[in-house]
């Protein structure tokens, strides 16, 4: 399996390069794992969300919050205090190495980020009940079956898109809480604060030390190597696949009618 560990890019930027490496799949079978971080905060929304009716655009601009739809489902995530990965897998009946099912690939996903955390002291376990429709599509209040916990709160959320190339699987571990003044636009509804106070949490707030980013990201990659069985190898992207990315960030992810679809 590729182990792709590229720097900083803007939104756009960031799913594009998920989204070309998937498609690639099916002409250039490559398992990868990629870990991203972002130039600066952003809040990505699932692909059926109507990104107007969760927030107020002029308000995230003002803080200079990137926003941008995924292709994946899933709520509203924060990124900017999280460790961020994506798993591409080409589209064969065993999947390279993960279940084929739906739910068991969820899961699989699931119990390898909880290997790698459990193996560095932090005492995380699976969520194993549905998603609560009363409350906001936030991603971190708002627990679905197969995320990772800590205490009864949400840490890790996972988000999945098929084709008839391969699996995509985006995937957030909050490392920290998002400062204040983001956490009151990351949501119309109102007392939403207040409800992040009882639902939300971060590996950081219940650990004896500070946990660094690296440290997180060498521990899930050591998740997938004992649970899905794979050898990771660092790698670079291919030429063809940042071509792509670069004409989906400029074509699709940074576009109005990508991002605001009604």
């Amino acid at each position: 399996m590729r182990l792709l560990l590229t720097p900083p890019n803007d939104a756009p930027i960031n799913m594009a390069i998920d989204e070309a490496i998937f498609l690639s799949q099916k002409s250039d079978s490559r398992p990868t794992l990629r870990f991203y971080d972002w130039s600066s905060t952003a809040f990505s929304f699932g692909y059926f969300q109507h990104v107007s009716q969760e927030i107020n655009p002029s308000e995230c601009d003002d803080l200079g919050i990137d926003l941008v739809r995924r292709i994946t489902g899933g709520g509203t995530v924060i990124h900017g205090w999280d460790v961020t990965f994506s798993a591409m897998f080409p589209r064969t009946k065993s999947h390279a190495g993960l279940p084929s099912d739906i739910s068991a690939g969820y899961q699989a996903i699931s119990d390898s980020i909880i290997r790698g955390l459990q193996e560095i002291g932090i005492g995380v376990n699976r969520h194993d009940q549905s998603l609560d429709s009363s409350l906001p599509n936030i991603c971190i209040a708002n627990p679905a079956k197969y995320d990772v916990m800590i205490n009864g709160k949400k840490i890790a959320g996972i988000a999945q898109r098929r084709n008839s190339a391969g699996l995509l699987f985006q995937v957030y571990i909050a490392l920290d809480i998002p400062s204040h003044d983001i956490l009151t636009v990351v949501s119309k509804q109102p007392d939403f604060e207040r409800l992040l106070q009882t639902k939300t949490t971060s590996i950081n707030q219940h650990q004896s030390r500070r946990f660094l980013r690296t440290e997180i990201e060498q521990a899930i990659q050591h998740g997938f190597e004992k649970i899905l069985g794979f050898s990771l190898n660092e790698g670079k992207l291919l030429p063809k696949e940042i071509e792509m990315a670069e004409q989906l960030a400029s074509t699709k992810y940074s576009t109005e009618s990508w991002n605001f679809r009604r």
